[in-house]
């Protein structure tokens, strides 16, 4: 019989008819079978039906192979064996729980819970997104003070550069007439016009004097 076959016990009244060892007329059904035989294929008969007729041990035993034991008495090996197989292939067995999140799934299933799944709030959402656009904006502040504090600081070394130049120019310019003062305009106007070094005359003029400087000294001295 196929395993999804309703099991009717017509066919197991027919063959206890036939290999009943108390029934005498068995030699005209059976053939000539020892009374060993008739009575091993009668035990076959009856656990065969025991078996078939409970739906859990005919759902075992067609997949997974579970129950069967022809008829004699189980061992206790098999007994073990058997148990084990059936509680490994139970529904809503523990068998097969290896973390701890298996049987977390187990134990609620056990007790009934179901997990609802986790939703954030629509407030959390905005508050969250509130949170992160102020952050945003802390960010850009603090990314514009410093661009602001570095232009100060370039502005107030430019500053320093001009203030030390013109004191070195008035330095210079302190000793000299007027006259001599419009011609260092001019040569530093001219400098300026050809990309030379503003001062350049200065430098000129500072040179020939500490040259000049030793030998006036000299001369005194003769």
């Amino acid at each position: 019989m196929k395993n999804d076959a309703p099991y009717t016990k017509h066919r197991f009244y027919q063959l206890v008819k036939v290999y009943h060892p108390d029934r005498h007329s068995h030699a005209l059904t059976a053939g000539n079978i020892t009374h060993k035989v008739r009575l091993e294929r009668y035990r076959l008969i009856v656990a065969a039906n025991d078996l078939l007729s409970d739906p859990s041990k005919r759902q075992l035993y067609d997949v997974h192979g579970v129950g069967w034991t022809g008829g004699r008495p189980q061992t206790l090996n098999e007994t073990v064996r058997s148990a084990d197989r059936a509680w490994r292939h139970r529904a809503g067995s523990a068998a097969h729980n290896a973390t701890w999140e298996d049987w977390e799934r187990w134990y609620d299933a056990r007790d009934g819970r179901v997990k609802d799944p986790l939703y954030m709030s629509n407030g959390l959402f905005a508050t969250l997104v509130v949170v992160m656009c102020m952050i945003g904006a802390f960010a850009q502040m603090s990314r514009a003070d410093q661009y602001g504090a570095d232009l100060v600081e370039m502005k107030n070394q430019s500053n320093l550069a001009i203030g030390q130049q013109v004191a070195r120019r008035n330095t210079i310019a302190a000793g000299r007439s007027k006259d001599e003062r419009v011609d260092m305009f001019l040569k530093d106007r001219e400098n300026l016009n050809y990309a030379f070094q503003p001062g350049k005359y200065d430098n000129e003029v500072l040179q020939a004097a500490q040259d000049h400087g030793p030998s006036h000294g000299h001369d005194g001295k003769v």
